[in-house]
Formats: structure tokens, C-alpha cells, sequence
């Protein structure tokens, strides 16, 4: 009986956390593998959708709904601007680089002194409270709903990409962006197109995650370094293998949290993405051409 609860823990929670993780690295990978710079500035978008929801739906009580997408909003427009102010001033990948880095940090500051330092802020959420079973294990309504869009948000990016005529000109634009200029298509329009769909997809992550945590200014730490990884080892910019990547970190993490002695699941996912970095460094996507 133990060991099927304990197989049971395994298989819920590393798929609920896998899909979760899948949720908050999407974005990240798909700006990658499109315009080939990496936006250190994404995590941070999660801690301004949280904070706006936090100023929206606590402080000046808007309905969570309109307080959500109205935070969502500003993450976009946030996403935006800070991709276009790179790309055209600093479009050299070092220099986006560290200015994405900066600016999350001053992000990071801006947020708390607004907030006046203030840490564990809780804003609610989209989903019951009430714990559910599955398969015998209590699951937080929160990790269900939000794997329950990240499957059906993955599904729709994909289809969008592969099979939508747009789609033809994403992966043109991702695969050869001076052959593809040649054919009247605008890489730089193509890659903020990506970075507004981005931006959506970590503050939709924001406003299903964080009300099963707290809002504070280090918050956008934790998802980064998740999107990171994940991106690490399904391969960078090969947004296919971002489910599998996530899935491999997740159960990884769950079977050495239920199976041994030591709450080191943190370190697992670390572990990972180092193997990968040496032994697989193209990732589980596998290839060396640029592209999606």
C-alpha cells in the first residue's frame, strides 16, 4: 500500500510539476530558438504579473479575472519594450544579454521599493483552494489548473507554428533571416511577434502559479532558472522538446524526493542540464542548425 502511494506521489506529482515547468519555460525557449538571443529579463515578468495582480485584484479590489488579464497585459507590453530597446540599441547577443540581466534586476528594485520591501504579499487565484485527489494523491486545484493550460497552450503553439501559414513564416524567419528578407518577410517584426506570445505565456504561468506561493522582489529567480534548465536540456530554441525536458527534470526531482533520505530535489535539476552540457550539449532536440 505504501509503495503504490509513494509510486502514485512519483507519477502525479512529476507530471503536475512537469507541465508546470513546461508552462513558465515555453516562452523562454521559443524566443531563443526565433531571434537567437537569450532575454534574461523573462523571469522577470512573472514578478510584474504577480505584483500587478497583487496592486489590481488586493489593494485597489478589482474582480481577479479583469485584475489577471490587465496584468498580463502590462507583462506584454513590458516584454516588448525591453526586447525592442535591446534589439535596437544593444542588438550585439552580449550586450542583450546583459542588459536583459540588468533590467531584471532593476525590475527586481523598482518592484521593491514601490512595495516598500514588503515580502510574502498573497494574491489570489483563478482556481478553488479545496484539495482534490488523484490517484490517491491530494493535489493543489492551482497545479492542476495550470497543467491543464500548459498542455492545451502547448498544443496551440504548435499547432500555430507547424500548421498556421504565419507559422511557415516564423520558422523561415528562426531557420534563415536573410534568405527570408529576400521574400518580403521582416525578422525583426517576426521576432516581436514571438516576444508578445512569450511575454503572454510566463504571465498566464504567473497568474495560475504564484497565489500557491507569495509575491516578493526575488521572485522572478526561481522561474528563470526553471525556463533555463528546462531550455538547457530539451535543447536551446527547440520549443518541441520543451514538455520532455521538463517531464525529465520533474520525475528526476520527484523520485529522489520520495526515494531518498535527503530533500535534494533542487540539486537534481542543476545535475541535469551540467550532464547535458557535457555529454549532450545540443540538447534532447539533437541538431546544430539554427532554427526552430
Amino acid at each position: 500500500m505504501v509503495g503504490n502511494l509513494l509510486l502514485s506521489s512519483i507519477a502525479v506529482y512529476g507530471a503536475l510539476f512537469g507541465l508546470n515547468y513546461a508552462l513558465i519555460s515555453l516562452g523562454f525557449t521559443l524566443v531563443f530558438g526565433v531571434s537567437r538571443v537569450l532575454n534574461l529579463a523573462y523571469g522577470a515578468l512573472y514578478m510584474v504579473t504577480a505584483y500587478m495582480v497583487y496592486l489590481f485584484a488586493v489593494e485597489w479590489r478589482w474582480e481577479i479575472l479583469l485584475a489577471a488579464l490587465l496584468a498580463i497585459g502590462i507583462s506584454v507590453l513590458v516584454g516588448a519594450a525591453v526586447f525592442l530597446l535591446f534589439s535596437r540599441y544593444a542588438p550585439d547577443p552580449m550586450r542583450f544579454l546583459l542588459g536583459t540581466l540588468l533590467t531584471a534586476l532593476l525590475l527586481q528594485y523598482l518592484f521593491s521599493y514601490f512595495f516598500q520591501g514588503e515580502v510574502g504579499l498573497v494574491i489570489p487565484g483563478l482556481a478553488p483552494t479545496q484539495s482534490l485527489l488523484v490517484l490517491g494523491v491530494s493535489v493543489s486545484p492551482v497545479f492542476l489548473l495550470s497543467a491543464l493550460v500548459s498542455l492545451a497552450l502547448l498544443a496551440l503553439l504548435w499547432a500555430w507554428i507547424e500548421w498556421r501559414p504565419y507559422g511557415r513564416v516564423i520558422r523561415a524567419a528562426a531557420e534563415d533571416p536573410e534568405t527570408a528578407s529576400l521574400f518580403g518577410i521582416h525578422p525583426a517584426r517576426v521576432y516581436l511577434v514571438v516576444v508578445l506570445v512569450s511575454s503572454a505565456i510566463i504571465g498566464v504561468a504567473a497568474v495560475l502559479l504564484v497565489p500557491a506561493g507569495v509575491v516578493t522582489p526575488t521572485m522572478w529567480v526561481e522561474p528563470f532558472v526553471i525556463a533555463f534548465v528546462v531550455a538547457v536540456v530539451g535543447g536551446l530554441g527547440k520549443y518541441q522538446w520543451t514538455l520532455p525536458a521538463a517531464f525529465l527534470i520533474s520525475f528526476s526531482q520527484m523520485a529522489v524526493l520520495y526515494l531518498t533520505p535527503y530533500d535534494i530535489s533542487d540539486i537534481v535539476a542543476f545535475v541535469v542540464a551540467i550532464a547535458f552540457i557535457v555529454l549532450r550539449p545540443q540538447g534532447m532536440g539533437g541538431g546544430n542548425h539554427r532554427g526552430l
